[in-house]
């Protein structure tokens, strides 16, 4: 189960013990206020001492009465947080447990894919740069290959890097 201790399968789990004993104590409270009402109804010309009085004689009826039927009403709670947890950790907790998985992978695999995505232009943002750097080392040696001649008087007709290979200056 979830590592609950239980002496049997009707036993209070822990977790459920202090409001077990708390609700039978408002339950038997609450006895001992309808006996009250109860009297006071029955009896109306008497006084709130007077139905102190009968009270206090009737508290062991109202104790034969109010304990079976706060045990009774007792058991049925225990066998609802009985059903409560079984039903949790039958159904509800593999589901939630599978769906948690699910959005594991499935946000494993966005990542991947936003992964991929960035890595891609991370990639091509790189080879640009790497490309534009090539083009500039290759236009600053052709500038000083004509500088170069200019300065030697010599005519100098090699097409700019740009322009080999039958590109225009647009890249086109």
């Amino acid at each position: 189960m979830t590592g609950q201790s239980r002496e049997s399968i009707w036993a209070i789990p822990p977790r459920w013990r202090l409001p077990y004993i708390a609700l039978y104590w408002v339950q038997w409270l609450l006895a001992m206020y309808g006996v009250v009402e109860f009297l006071s109804w029955l009896h109306p010309n008497y006084s709130r001492g007077e139905v102190a009085e009968a009270t206090l004689a009737h508290i062991p009826a109202v104790t034969a009465l109010g304990i079976p039927a706060t045990f009774t009403l007792m058991e049925v709670i225990q066998r609802l947080m009985v059903t409560y947890d079984y039903l949790m950790n039958k159904y509800v907790r593999p589901l939630q447990e599978r769906q948690r998985e699910e959005g594991r992978a499935q946000g494993l695999a966005e990542g991947r894919a936003e992964g991929h995505a960035e890595g891609r232009a991370e990639g091509h943002a790189e080879g640009r740069a790497e490309a534009e750097a090539e083009l500039r080392r290759q236009v600053g040696e052709w500038n000083r290959r004509r500088l170069a001649a200019a300065a030697r008087n010599e005519p100098f007709d090699e097409p700019p890097p740009l322009l080999d290979n039958d590109e225009t200056q647009n890249g086109q």
